[in-house]
């Protein structure tokens, strides 16, 4: 556990024991009002994330449903089409940007497609999330702008939806929702949405996105993934023990207590380092190698550990497989065409911004 004055000062959890029981300890670490360092400018909670227990069991209730490994897994195939009709516009031309053209559209298209949103302008969505997300930091006015436009297409959406009635979707099940048995009102519905948007867009394209990258640079793990695709799906958590897309969220201790030997004062903030904790070689020897026959890579905890546990994961799953299947399968020669482009500034979600690469020409499918 180390500390930090910047921000006005937080805790940096990053062993694996640490980071695992403040994850469980919802009533020493808090989450309201805010997982972020420095605190996020939304003007209200994040939701479910920004709650606390017992709030945040009925919050997770609300769509819960929707995210099962079932919910998942029969949208595969509408993955692999929109996978696939991406990979049709630029397969032809022997060069593009994986993460700009494949890995950032498609998993925001899947949950616009979720929501019942328009899906045809889901790059305004990801302008509007990467900035939230990567700006906040060292432009905060950007990223504030950026929040102010994605609630005011939600707030529209909503009133539309109202107007027309509720359906079978993942907004009307937010619609529906309730908190402490009243109805969610038009904030809380908001702020539920924008964390749709927030853990639907960016981590999935981010974790992709630098797994990418270690293909392009390790022939001999391609050539296994080409050989037996279903080596992907397996080793997936071990990939993301490796690969971790959301470095870590901030907690706000509830009281005075010590913690694993350290005093911690209430108020005081605290970040648990997924990714750090996730390379712990007390749990995970050699942490630093790609092990896909690692026995023990499911205790990685990239989709976070106890009530927070990201509501998506096997959506999450689901698409990377299809992404890596795809690609292996129609470009499984691609090499990097340039250096990988970073985020200036990676906020809670390290991934590539930019992965151009040369590939030989192939024939579009459609």
């Amino acid at each position: 556990m180390a500390y930090s004055d910047h921000y006005e000062g937080f805790w940096a959890l990053v062993d694996y024991a640490s980071v695992f029981d403040a994850a469980r300890d919802d009533a020493l670490f808090n989450s309201f009002p805010s997982v972020g360092v420095p605190a996020s400018e939304m003007p209200l909670p994040i939701l479910p994330i920004e709650s606390d227990p017992p709030e945040t069991q009925e919050l997770r209730e609300v769509t819960l449903k929707r995210f099962s490994p079932g919910s998942a897994e029969r949208f595969r195939e509408a993955a692999i089409e929109m996978t696939n009709e991406a990979i049709d516009a630029f397969i032809e031309r022997g060069e593009c940007d994986l993460v700009g053209e494949l890995t950032t559209p498609l998993p925001a298209r899947l949950i616009l497609r979720l929501l019942d949103f328009d899906e045809s302008r889901h790059m305004d969505w990801v302008r509007w999330v990467h900035s939230t997300v990567h700006d906040r930091a060292h432009d905060p006015e950007k990223a504030g702008v950026a929040g102010m436009e994605m609630f005011g297409e939600i707030v529209k959406h909503m009133e539309r939806r109202r107007a027309d009635g509720l359906g079978d979707d993942l907004f009307s099940d937010i619609l529906r929702g309730t908190l402490n048995g009243t109805p969610l009102d038009d904030g809380q519905i908001t702020m539920y949405t924008v964390l749709m948007m927030l853990g639907g867009m960016d981590t999935t394209s981010g974790f992709t996105g630098n797994v990418l990258r270690r293909l392009c640079e390790d022939r001999a793990l391609r050539e296994q993934f080409i050989a037996d695709p279903g080596l992907i799906k397996k080793g997936t958590d071990e990939l993301l023990r490796l690969y971790t897309p959301t470095l870590g969220l901030a907690r706000t201790v509830a009281r005075d207590a010590e913690f694993h030997g350290q005093p911690l004062c209430r108020g005081d903030r605290a970040i648990l380092m997924w990714a750090a904790a996730n390379r712990d070689p007390a749990v995970f020897e050699n942490p630093d190698q790609l092990d896909l026959a690692r026995a023990n890579a499911k205790k990685q905890m990239a989709f976070g550990v106890g009530m927070h546990r990201c509501l998506g994961s096997h959506y999450a799953k689901m698409m990377f497989d299809v992404m890596l299947t795809q690609i292996l399968r129609r470009l499984p020669d691609f090499e990097l065409a340039e250096e990988p482009q970073l985020f200036d500034d990676a906020g809670e979600v390290y991934a590539v911004r930019a992965l151009k690469v040369r590939f030989t020409p192939g024939r579009r499918m459609n």
